[in-house]
Order: C-alpha cells, then structure tokens, then sequence
C-alpha cells in the first residue's frame, strides 16, 4: 500500500469511527427518552428483570460476558458492542467470586509478610 492509499484508508477509519460515535450517541438518546417515558411500575418492573438475569449469571452460573448476553438475556452477537457500550463488560470484569476475593486478600497479606494457613472448617452433624 502507497502513502497515497494509507492516507485513503485512514481517512475511511475515521470517517467510519465517528459515524459509529454518532450513532452511539443517537442510541443512548433515544434509550433515556425511553426509559423516562416509563411509568413507575415498568422502570422497577425492567430494573427487577434486568439485574436478577445479571445475578443468575454472574453469581449464580459463573458465565462469560458472551454467555450472559446471549443465553441468559437472549441477545443475540449483534449485541455484542451494546454491551460494551453500555458498561456491563466493564462490571462483568469487575466481579469476583468468593474464592476469587480470598485469593486476592492472601496475596495481598502475603506481600506484605504476612503468612496466611489454608485450614480446613468440617462442620460435622
């Protein structure tokens, strides 16, 4: 590819990236028009839905970004970058399991010289 053809391409790329920017925007828009033509009962009836589905797969199930989008809401790939859009990739990353939490405290403490013992709980009937 030559200077001249470079230049062409980047100048498409940009041309493309702000009409993405724009529609984006044009999105999240109509979405809070949307949402404030809610009554009461349908912004707590969308709110109840939507974060018991993020519950049953980020808590529950344990799933991907992708599973949670596209078994658990029934989204279909298309979706995919309105979820990035929107943040919940971000809070998908952002979410660790117990275990995961226990870890990250005993390196922690372990970086700071203290020794952390795995023990072992049985509860016995």
């Amino acid at each position: 590819m030559n200077k001249e053809e470079c230049e062409k391409a980047f100048d498409e790329l940009s041309r493309l990236a702000e009409e993405q920017e724009a529609a984006q925007q044009r999105y999240e828009t109509e979405n809070e028009a949307w949402w404030n033509g809610l009554s009461q009962r349908e912004r707590e009836d969308a709110f109840y839905a939507v974060v018991k589905r993020i519950v049953q797969g980020e808590l529950r199930e344990q799933g991907s970004y992708r599973y949670i989008l596209y078994d658990i809401f029934g989204f279909g790939p298309g979706y995919y970058g309105l979820g990035m859009d929107c943040g919940f990739m971000e809070l998908h990353n952002s979410i660790y399991t117990q275990q995961e939490m226990r870890e990250l405290h005993d390196r922690e403490l372990a970086a700071k010289g203290v020794k952390v013992e795995k023990t072992r709980v049985e509860i016995k009937e």
